[in-house]
This record gives structure tokens, C-alpha cells and sequence, in this order.
């Protein structure tokens, strides 16, 4: 049964976002020009772009000024979001860029200027307060902390744009309800920042793998069983004193490698946690439930074991082929580097009776500052950016690059299909309270080494709480 819904899951994401082959999937299905009018159908004639955007739109050449943190648009860097290529250059990315970008400005006579600057909520911030129409789109750093842009009315609600409609499949439906705040969406993300909708994931060495005598990692997916307590007695007994100085240190060989500690905070919500959730009545909080202890007890126990270790620096270690394992969260194109055989699976499961393998993502995020003074031309450019993003980028990224150019097998092109099924934001991402903001609670019980969450989220509950029922109160409710 859990093989075959993970089946189904693939099947409703392959219909939804991208399918195999040569064929694209309807809702991003891309014009050809040189097809013979008489066998188009009616529903593309009457929207070939995918969206409800009217025919007759034009800006008379205005600019759309996109800002983006620092390289954000440097296709030599792992974080390029491919904003404004100059020309085709034979690279699948750059060229379905280049070719988005002038379908949408030929389409609404418009321009699209890319501006890159450090810290994206800082510059935002600044502009806005000094009541500057300075940007139209801004996409910041996964790590930047949007918070205060909401609470000082800094950001539009993007659904009240006109020509947007949130409902496409080419926005993040998790991304734009996570977010949502008494009907409100400041924040949103979705095919236009495609290449950094790229999720945490699980790589592994398949020749450690295999040279290990370990059951096929695939198959242990596919039958649910990919769980932390699999993880433990996986890398159980595979350290390997690699130099022979009798000192664990970076030069030796591992069963687990990561970035402590936050990467392992990940975990937490790949088991199906929230920390908080925005209900109709108020937030509630995760960290003191008896659920919350037994997955910190595993994340924990994962963290001190014996043939674990962790660099503050990166992802070294696994790239020089010295551990088995690996939670990762950086670009796909790194992964180019390796120069051994891996594979790609999910964050593993809590046990086998969760339901679904679930992914965090933070990467991606949207939003429009409030100063803006052209609505009609913003929401306009920002539809027509995502539903040409929709049917250019999103196959270039998964069918042309990510499955041609970075992935292995076919195994790992179905888990990364998979990863993708099921990803999640959180609310710490805006917390109101710089307490459990990005993150910042999970991270310091993970860095004690040991699970002191409880007594850890009993010390500043009331505080937290309070926090959120004034930011409830003043923005939430109805």
C-alpha cells in the first residue's frame, strides 16, 4: 500500500508539473509557433500562455525592475536565478530564460532589469521607508528574514494585484497559504524562481553503498521503510580511521555528514512537524508535544552518534568520496563535481506510520514592496513571468538539467520527482519572535547535543505566545 501511493504521488506530481520525455505537461505546454493553426484546440487558442492574461496589454516599454541578492543572476554561481540572460548561449537554463524573457516583454512591451544588491530585505527596507518606488519584484537569499517588512507594512498583498491569480500551478500553493495572513499573501514563490526551488535531500555514495552489501536503497523508498531509525543502523559501525592518528577529524571516513546544526533542524519537519501553524483562532506550537520530543530524541541520537560528523564549512567530506551519506542543502550544480557514482533520496521518514516522505524548503521566496505605483503593470508582469517560467523553466530545470546533467539514474530522477511531490515551508521564517525565528529554537537544542526542547520551549512559551497573540491581533485577525 505505501508503495502505492507513493506511485500515485508521482503520478498526480508528473501530471502536474512535469512528464517524461519529449512531452510536456499541459499546463506549461509551450507555444510552437510553427504549428498549423488548424490543429490547435480551442482552449489554446483562446490561452496559449497558460494564463488569463488579457491580449491587448501594453506598457508602452516600461521597465520591471527584479531585485535579487548578490549573483542571483550569475549563471557561474550555484544560486543563479536566471533573471536577465543577455543572449542564448547553448545552455538549456540560460536559453530558456532568454527565451521567457522575450516572450513576456514582447508580449506586454515591457523591459526587465535585473538588480543585484548584498542583503535584498535590507535594501527593501530602506527604499520603502524612504517612500522610494525603487523595485517592482524582489526574491531574497533563502536565509533572509522577512519579518519585519510585514509588521512595518512594507510588502503588498500580491493577490490583490491585478491579473494575478494564485490558483495556477505554476505558484507554490504551499508556499503562498503557509504565508497567508488574514487573507493576505506577502509572500508567495512558484515556477519564476525555479532554479532555486531546490529542496533539502539525502545523497548517498552507491559504490560505499554497494561495496557494503547494503540493501538497494531505492527499493527500501518505494516500500516506506526509509526511516531514521533505518538511517542508525545504516552507518552503525562505518567510521574508518582514515590517517591513522587515532583522532576523529575531517581527514577520515564517515557514515554521516552534514552542516551542524541546522541542517538537522530540517529533519524536524521532515517528520512531518510544523513548529507553528497559523489556525483560523490563533497559532499554535508543535515543540511541546509528546511527537516533538520523540522525533528530537532521533535527531538528536543522529547527531551524537559515533560515525557522524559534521563540517561547519560545507559538504567536503561526502565530495571527497569519504562518507556514505549525506543531508544536503545546497545547488544541484555542485553535485556536477562529484566524481563518484551517488544517488538522491528523501529526508528520511519518523517511523513507518507517517504517511507521506516530506521535504523542507525555504528557497524561492517572492514578494512585491508596498511603494509600488504601478499595480496594473506589476501584477501583469509578475503573471506572465510565472506562467512562461511555468512552461520554459520548470522542464528545463527538471527533465534538462537535473535529470540529464546532475542525476546518475533513473532511480534518482524518480526520488527527486518524489522530493518534489511534497515540499514545506515554515512560519518561523516570519516569526514575530526572534525566539523561535528561522529556525533559532530547534538549532539551539540541536547544537546542546542533547534533547532539552521541552524544558528549553517551557522557558520562553509564555513569551513566544504572547508575541504571536500580538501579531495575531494586529495583522491575522479578521
Amino acid at each position: 500500500m505505501k508503495r502505492l501511493s507513493i506511485i500515485l504521488a508521482l503520478l498526480l506530481f508528473l501530471s502536474v508539473i512535469a512528464s517524461c520525455g519529449d512531452k510536456q505537461s499541459a499546463d506549461y505546454k509551450a507555444v510552437d509557433t510553427t504549428t498549423d493553426s488548424s490543429s490547435t484546440t480551442d482552449a489554446e487558442t483562446e490561452a496559449p500562455f497558460g494564463d488569463d492574461l488579457p491580449n491587448d496589454l501594453d506598457f508602452k516599454g516600461e521597465k520591471v525592475r527584479v531585485l535579487i541578492f548578490e549573483n542571483g543572476n550569475n549563471p557561474s554561481d550555484g544560486w543563479c536565478n536566471y533573471i536577465d540572460m543577455d543572449e542564448s548561449n547553448g545552455d538549456i537554463l540560460n536559453d530558456s530564460a532568454v527565451q521567457r524573457n522575450m516572450e513576456v516583454e514582447t508580449r506586454l512591451n515591457i523591459e526587465i532589469e535585473c538588480i543585484e544588491v548584498g542583503v535584498v530585505t535590507d535594501r527593501v527596507a530602506k527604499s520603502v521607508t524612504a517612500g522610494e518606488d525603487a523595485y517592482d519584484v524582489a526574491i531574497p537569499f533563502s536565509n533572509d528574514v522577512v519579518t519585519k517588512l510585514i509588521t512595518s507594512n512594507m510588502l503588498y498583498d500580491v493577490s490583490s494585484l491585478p491579473y494575478v491569480d494564485l490558483s495556477k500551478p505554476y505558484y507554490s500553493k504551499d508556499s503562498y497559504e503557509t504565508f497567508a495572513i488574514n487573507g493576505k499573501h506577502y509572500l508567495f514563490a512558484g515556477a519564476y524562481t525555479y532554479p532555486l526551488y531546490s529542496t533539502v535531500s539525502w545523497l548517498f555514495n552507491k559504490d560505499e553503498w554497494e561495496n557494503r552489501g547494503l540493501d538497494d536503497a531505492y527499493n527500501t523508498v518505494y516500500d516506506g521503510k526509509w526511516t531514521l531509525d533505518y538511517v542508525d543502523t545504516i552507518i552503525k559501525d562505518t567510521y574508518i580511521d582514515l590517517d591513522g592518528d587515532g583522532k576523529k577529524n575531517d581527514k577520515d571516513f564517515y557514515g554521516f555528514t552534514s552542516v551542524i546544526p541546522y541542517m538537522l533542524s530540517y529533519i524536524y519537519y521532515g517528520c512531518g512537524l510544523k513548529g507553528v501553524s497559523l489556525e483560523s483562532d490563533g497559532f499554535i506550537f508543535d515543540y511541546g508535544d509528546e511527537r516533538a520530543s520523540r522525533v528530537m530524541d532521533k535527531i538528536i541520537a543522529l547527531s551524537n552518534h559515533p560515525d557522524t560528523y559534521y563540517y561547519k564549512s560545507g559538504w567536503e567530506s561526502f565530495f571527497a568520496g569519504n562518507s556514505l551519506m549525506l543531508l544536503y542543502g545546497s545547488s544541484l550544480m555542485y553535485l556536477r563535481q562529484l566524481e563518484f557514482d551517488f544517488g538522491m533520496l528523501p529526508m528520511p521518514k519518523f517511523d513507518e506510520t507517517q504517511d507521506d516522505y516530506v521535504s523542507y524548503m525555504c528557497g524561492g521566496i517572492t514578494f512585491v514592496p508596498s511603494t509600488i505605483q504601478r499595480p496594473e503593470l506589476v501584477g501583469a508582469a509578475v503573471e506572465a513571468l510565472f506562467s512562461s517560467s511555468g512552461r520554459y523553466m520548470v522542464d528545463a530545470f527538471i527533465m534538462n538539467y537535473a535529470e540529464q546533467k546532475v542525476l546518475r539514474d533513473d532511480h534518482s530522477i524518480t526520488m527527486f520527482r518524489l522530493i518534489n511531490t511534497n515540499v514545506k515551508y515554515d512560519f518561523t521564517y516570519i516569526s514575530p519572535s526572534k525566539k523561535i525565528e528561522a529556525n533559532t529554537l530547534l538549532n539551539k537544542v540541536i547544537s546542546e547535543r542533547q534533547n532539552i526542547l521541552a524544558s528549553e520551549w517551557a522557558k520562553i512559551q509564555e513569551s513566544v505566545e504572547a508575541e504571536f497573540a500580538e501579531f495575531y491581533e494586529n495583522y491575522c485577525k479578521g
